[in-house]
């Protein structure tokens, strides 16, 4: 998308009432043109390794996308285009911010939660005001908390004790699939196929979940 279709995303979910279908809608193809334009200006970070270059990178682009998602009011079109105001945050704040944090694992899940989202106001002067969490973060708070207990209901057959909610908590910890293996007595592959499943399958319970905590 070149600026001006951009720019009529951004103000389409401006002039949306907020947590509508339509402020919904114009946001999840805004985020779907900012990530396909191809126009992502990534810092550059010689002191870090290739592997957590792209750690950091995917954090980041992760939690400005829901930062888009939660603060499109805080977009000015008559500033900025678009794109220079993404790539000011992603440089300013969001890749900074992933670059200092431990390295945290990726949920592949994080562009579903991310495409459809609910609102939050603030104001685009004040970016360090009220820091919006990592989005892992809130994922974490999500199955820890679990309230309806449908992480800890889906389990791997003949292993009630091999949960998703315990899975994913120890590969959110930064446990490798041989680990769990070792733990669990079960085949990495089984673990996995498993876990990839429930992620497509709980995603949306897990995005409102994450649209519906308090911080």
């Amino acid at each position: 998308m070149d600026d001006e279709q951009l720019k009529e995303l951004a103000i389409a979910a401006l002039e949306a009432s907020p947590g509508s279908k339509a402020r919904r809608v114009a946001l999840t193809q805004l985020v779907a043109g900012i990530a396909n334009s191809g126009r992502i200006a990534y810092p550059k970070a010689p002191g870090l390794s290739p592997e957590r270059y792209r750690d950091c990178r995917a954090e980041a682009l992760q939690n400005l996308f829901l930062f888009i998602c939660q603060n499109i009011d805080r977009y000015d079109p008559e500033r900025a285009p678009v794109m220079r105001w993404v790539n000011v945050l992603l440089e300013r704040r969001f890749f900074r911010e992933s670059a200092r944090m431990p390295k945290r694992p990726t949920f592949q899940f994080f562009q579903e939660v991310w495409e459809e989202d609910s609102i939050l106001r603030s104001d685009t002067d004040r970016l360090s005001a009220n820091p919006v969490p990592f989005l892992s973060d809130l994922v974490r708070r999500c199955l820890e908390e679990d309230i309806d207990r449908v992480f800890s209901q889906k389990h791997i057959r003949n292993y009630p004790e091999a949960t998703f909610r315990y899975i994913a908590l120890r590969r959110l910890n930064g446990y490798q699939w041989q680990e769990i293996s070792d733990e669990l007595g079960i085949k990495k592959s089984t673990l996995s196929d498993f876990y990839q499943r429930c992620l497509h399958q709980l995603a949306p319970q897990i995005r409102d979940c994450v649209q519906n905590l308090e911080y």
